[in-house]
């Protein structure tokens, strides 16, 4: 590689070790001894800030290691089914959602409900173990495609029109459905964001503009015409799970100033000028953000009310605190609860506050569920307002979307009644069985720019991954995978298909017994196809055939060692999965395999090739936007950010695949700046980029040998 601008800075990698040091001694403390994961994911869960949900319902049992990994493949052409009809839902909810007669029937149920949950620092937690912030994986394709079919529908187009040049983008799941990202390009400028500040660059890689943004940035960037809008939130801590009901499964935590989301919108048509337009400021925090042609569809869940609770004054002087904090909740007004929005103008001043939805648009499911609220809204960056809001008094966490359609999910536990005056709250483990799991879905349509229409609610066993695990076919029928927790504590998975009936999503047909005593590890649905991948010390894989959705059949299985956390679609009938490689029952690093599955009853690993070695490779999971494919080169590129980029130890970078139509894998490259690490790659014009924290990599298309570094 040539250095042709500024060199290398020296790293400190005995940092890092540190780091990774104190993460291991944390999670060994609090997880089961006898589970030789446990450490990994409890290191995932902080690093990566998200959820991920295994065995919620397992409470304080250990969790069982075990693995298997799903393929629903499609058999061939379907049977035809009818449409299902979406009846218009009227402007009040009923059913299985209930709209409030008014503000003050809104503001007597928040209010109960905040009661049997306020002590003395202010809302105890009843969540299940393991609440972080929210999944922001995307959707699918909702189309029947083969793995060929849908790998074409992903694939970023190589379109050059008005002064812009072939580019790849957002490793998006649904075709049209963009994602927030930290790199975002539309053939004419790049923008970049890194730390507080959002550059903007040429497609020479040079600076010609940069921003700096306030505030916690790690929601990722959009861009929008010739506007950008950078996502934000600033979290409350962890044990603040208060949506979900059930017994509580570790100490509650103390109430702090409430959660904030921020949507800045920032004017890039002059290009060298960024500037900062407007920023929302949003109760909540966001759990996820699709673009969908020129309007962001927002999600934002706040947790509780706008209330400064009391804490002790002294060590167990909790008495006068917890009266004080119930006199606040019974005291609480519309105000305090509604959750709200105003925007901030580049000097500082501010709109009134507004509450993003009426109480006449804000409702609850039948029986309850917790305090938190789910908001779904459109924000045009080219509008001063954001459009109103649709509502549910509920927990909601993880998020899938279709061009017209989004579906918030939420995980449940069997209600709690609340504790007679003066009795303690469920402590910590009181229990040692499985609370009853479930997943609360929530659909809405969002085809125009108007408020967001709650079309249908349902239920399904168990908890989710991400939002991988869901999916809408081309009938309107919602196919989700989840894993459900038996009464001795061991689990298996499922494929549940449900259909719009009224306001209900009604359960059709289900699959269940997948990975008998495993969790799962991946899931992606193509069409009639569902890759679901779980875990023990074999990973057998299922073909299930998914063409009749009332009866989901078992059609074939493969058995491997290790497992994938990420599924692409290859052409040919391929697909890619990237994943933990197991050694002697142990994780030994990262792997990238390629498999055949054009026979359901014979699915077949292909070939298989080492990313990085070594079991620290395996905690930090992998992120699908750190993967890019570009079809016309048949080119796969896998950053590795913070982790060897190869056999033993090596440089960290992006690996660089040739993909022949046989599956072969070539490795070809690993782009890579002495340490400074790729966390995402892009196709722009003849070069593949590799950006770093520091600066962009810039390599010839064809050759992908490093021509420069580009330091910002």
């Amino acid at each position: 590689m040539t250095d042709d601008q500024t060199p290398v800075d020296p790293e400190r990698p005995s940092d890092d070790e540190d780091r990774v040091r104190a993460l291991l001694r944390d999670a060994s403390g609090r997880m089961q001894v006898g589970d030789p994961f446990s450490v990994i994911y409890a290191v995932r869960r902080r690093v990566r800030r998200r959820r991920v949900l295994r065995g919620a319902g397992i409470g304080c049992t250990a969790l069982a290691v075990g693995a298997a990994s799903v393929l629903v493949a499609v058999g061939g052409p379907g049977s035809h089914r009818p449409l299902h009809a979406t009846t218009a839902a009227p402007s009040r909810m009923t059913g299985e959602l209930v709209s409030f007669n008014a503000c003050n029937d809104y503001l007597s149920y928040v209010r109960a409900q905040a009661a049997a949950l306020v002590g003395p620092y202010g809302l105890q937690a009843q969540g299940p173990l393991g609440y972080a912030s929210a999944s922001n994986g995307a959707a699918r394709s909702p189309s029947l495609l083969s793995p060929a079919a849908a790998q074409e529908a992903l694939a970023s187009g190589a379109a050059s029109a008005g002064g812009t040049v072939g580019h790849s983008g957002t490793n998006d799941q649904v075709a049209g459905v963009d994602e927030p990202d930290t790199v975002k390009t539309d053939g004419r400028i790049v923008v970049t964001l890194a730390g507080p500040t959002l550059r903007v660059l040429d497609t020479n890689a040079r600076v010609i503009g940069s921003l700096q943004i306030n505030g916690d940035i790690g929601g990722g960037v959009l861009l929008v015409g010739d506007r950008a809008v950078v996502l934000s939130s600033s979290s409350q801590p962890p044990s603040l799970a208060l949506g979900f009901g059930g017994p509580g499964y570790y100490p509650s935590g103390t109430a702090t100033s409430p959660a904030v989301a921020r949507a800045a919108v920032i004017d890039l048509s002059v290009p060298t000028q960024p500037r900062l337009v407007r920023t929302f400021d949003f109760d909540g925090a966001v759990v996820a953000a699709r673009l969908v042609g020129d309007q962001i569809r927002l999600v934002l869940r706040s947790d509780g009310p706008r209330l400064a609770f009391q804490t002790p004054t002294s060590t167990g002087d909790t008495d006068a605190a917890t009266a004080a904090n119930r006199a606040l909740v019974a005291n609480s007004t519309v105000e305090d609860w509604l959750p709200a929005w105003q925007a901030q103008n580049p000097d500082g001043s501010t709109t009134a506050r507004r509450p993003l939805a009426s109480c006449d648009a804000v409702a609850r499911p039948g029986d309850a569920s917790g305090i938190s609220t789910v908001s779904v809204l459109t924000l045009d960056p080219q509008r001063s307002t954001p459009g109103p809001a649709t509502s549910v008094v509920a927990a909601g966490d993880t998020v899938y979307a279709t061009a017209d359609h989004l579906y918030v999910a939420g995980m449940t536990t069997d209600p709690v009644s609340p504790p007679a005056s003066g009795a303690a709250a469920t402590p910590c483990c009181s229990a040692n069985k499985p609370a009853h799991v479930q997943t609360r879905l929530y659909a809405f349509e969002t085809s125009d720019t108007d408020q967001p229409r709650f079309v249908g609610a349902g239920v399904v066993e168990g908890s989710l991954l991400d939002s991988y695990a869901m999916d809408q076919d081309t009938h309107g029928d919602l196919r989700v995978a989840s894993t459900v927790a038996g009464t001795a504590g061991i689990t298996d998975s499922r494929i549940t298909v449900l259909a719009p009936s009224g306001q209900a999503l009604t359960p059709l047909g289900v699959v269940t017994g997948l990975g008998h005593g495993q969790q799962l590890r991946a899931v992606r649905f193509l069409g009639d196809a569902a890759y679901v991948v779980t875990f023990q010390t074999f990973d057998p894989l299922y073909v299930i055939d998914l063409r009749d959705p009332t009866k989901p059949a078992v059609a074939g299985q493969l058995e491997q060692p290790g497992f994938s956390e990420f599924l692409y679609p290859l052409p040919g009938g391929r697909l890619l999965g990237v994943g933990v490689e197991i050694t002697n029952n142990e994780p030994s690093g990262l792997l990238v395999a390629t498999y055949d599955v054009t026979d359901p009853a014979h699915p077949r690993r292909l070939q298989a090739s080492e990313l990085a070695s070594g079991a620290q490779a395996a905690y930090g999971g992998y992120d699908p936007h750190a993967f890019m494919y570009w079809p016309p080169a048949a080119l796969a590129i896998l950053s590795l950010p913070g982790i060897a980029a190869g056999p033993g130890p090596g440089p960290t970078g992006a690996a660089a695949y040739r993909i022949g139509q046989d599956g072969s894998l070539t490795r070809i490259a690993t782009l890579a700046h002495g340490t400074f690490t790729p966390t995402r790659t892009a196709v722009i014009g003849t070069q593949v980029w590799a950006f770093t924290s520091s600066g962009v990599i810039t390599s010839d298309l064809a050759t992908l040998k490093a021509t420069s570094w580009h330091r910002y």
